[in-house]
């Protein structure tokens, strides 16, 4: 059952529109980032119930709510035109504090709501609500940034999201013979940070596209690239990563004297050599032995 809100404080501020206008997707993105800066911390992303909205909480937060609706208030309400946008936060009473910006006309209405009608000037654990226009989207959001990293800024997605990214103006290295599509802000952003973007089970899904499939995404040219320049942040996750994948396919590795030899779950002996030219082969061999010239 809705909350029944009174208004605490009410303020209204000018419009500076943004030249020129970027897509919902995009002005979201941004907002995320920014409050995720503003705060120190990274979001917990969540899905409601009945998926019609997405939730992004910042459960350590701690805020001035005036300094909120300074910084945010004008994304919150141009995002809002398009796909509702409201806050939530705890005042020191545990009053549950709504917080929402609205156009109206040429200005922008900034509204603190609670059941007390008092207003709270700082407040503890930020939540924002997106609503997006159908259950579709809400989906769409939330894999965009349950996909994220938060360090890079940049998303890494099936390909299936790939039509999302280019709509609302987040696609990177939309050329890439990829394994995952990728979004961010920066249309120049590196090929290394779309690499430190990825996660644990992406790391293993490319591994297996490699091992049993005999597939080599671009990825596996800019993982080789990071190993060969030692730069690679992290290198665990790849090799823990490469052994998981090496165990569930029950491949063998047998050590000799100046060799090494790798047979698959057949017992077929694989070719890799210091000297091969394949980057998935490179990496892999300098992921299982880092030491060896």
């Amino acid at each position: 059952m809705p909350r029944l809100y009174q208004k605490a404080w009410e303020d209204t501020v000018s419009i500076v529109r943004p030249s020129p206008e970027s897509a919902p997707g995009r002005e979201l993105f941004s907002l995320l980032l920014d409050v995720s800066d503003w705060l120190g911390a990274a979001p917990d992303i969540c899905l409601s119930l009945q998926g019609k909205a997405m939730y992004a909480i910042y459960p350590s937060a701690v805020f001035p709510s005036e300094d909120f609706f300074d910084c945010f208030g004008q994304s919150i309400a141009s995002i809002g035109k398009t796909w509702p946008v409201c806050g939530f936060g705890m005042a020191d009473n545990q009053e549950t504090v709504r917080l929402s910006a609205k156009e109206n006309g040429d200005k922008i209405q900034l509204m603190q709501q609670n059941i007390s009608g008092k207003r709270a000037d700082v407040l503890t654990t930020l939540c924002l609500r997106i609503d997006g226009a159908s259950r579709e989207i809400s989906e769409r959001l939330s894999r965009l940034f349950l996909g994220m990293n938060w360090r890079t800024g940049i998303t890494a997605l099936n390909w299936e999201d790939g039509p999302f990214l280019e709509e609302q103006g987040l696609a990177l290295a939309a050329e890439s013979r990829g394994m995952f599509c990728y979004g961010g802000l920066d249309p120049q952003a590196p090929e290394r940070d779309c690499l430190f973007s990825l996660r644990f089970p992406q790391k293993t899904a490319l591994w297996l596209a490699f091992l049993r499939d005999g597939f080599q995404p671009i990825e596996f040219d800019w993982l080789a690239e990071e190993i060969e320049e030692n730069t690679l942040l992290d290198r665990i996750e790849w090799e823990l990563a490469l052994e998981e994948v090496m165990d569930q396919l029950k491949f063998r590795l047998v050590n000799g004297e100046k060799t090494f030899s790798l047979f698959d779950g057949g017992g077929n002996k694989l070719y890799f050599g210091a000297d091969c030219h394949s980057a998935a082969q490179r990496a892999l061999v300098k992921l299982l032995f880092p030491l060896n010239d």
